[in-house]
């Protein structure tokens, strides 16, 4: 079977599937981009990465003038995803946030903080019950998430119990 095809029954599938969701215009479904979650070297990996980083750049809030109240713990939050570190709890980027020796947001000023600072990309925060006690402050860690669990069938563990679990979650 020719591979481009079953991209395009995939996609359309997809498209399918989202086609009267509320949500559909959040989906980025071009280019069409398929990871191999077996092959960390898996060049679309890079080619994921270089979409996410260019519809950020193209996202309407991208160069957005910002308080400079904000300034340090967006650089504070910088330091940290250089060192490695991709995801804060609340309390953990709250703490940061006080023991600033340059400027110290409000709670609300955070909140603004956190919302806009997701917006533009730069962070994944959702302000909702079951998810608002983390901050995930490298988004390129969400393509290592979604290759973690979004896999073709063709591509699935051949183990039994985990097959199982596959196809029992889906």
């Amino acid at each position: 079977e020719n591979i481009e095809t079953r991209r395009e029954e995939l996609y359309r599938g997809i498209e399918e599937l989202f086609k009267d969701h509320e949500g559909k215009h959040h989906l980025v479904l071009r280019p069409l981009i398929f990871v191999n979650a077996k092959d960390q070297a898996d060049p679309e990996i890079e080619v994921l990465k270089k979409t996410i980083t260019e519809l950020t750049f193209d996202h309407p809030c991208w160069g957005e003038r910002m308080p400079n109240a904000c300034v340090p713990l967006e650089l504070e939050i910088a330091e940290l995803v250089a060192e490695g570190k991709q995801i804060m709890s609340l309390a953990e980027v709250k703490e940061l946030n006080a023991i600033s020796e340059v400027s110290v947001l409000s709670p609300e000023q955070l909140t603004d903080f956190l919302h806009f600072h997701h917006s533009l990309g730069k962070i994944v925060y959702f302000d909702t019950p079951q998810l608002r006690d983390n901050v995930m402050i490298n988004p390129l860690l969400m393509v290592e998430v979604m290759r973690s669990f979004i896999t073709d069938v063709a591509f699935w563990p051949k183990e039994n119990k985990t097959r199982k679990t596959f196809q029992k979650d889906v």
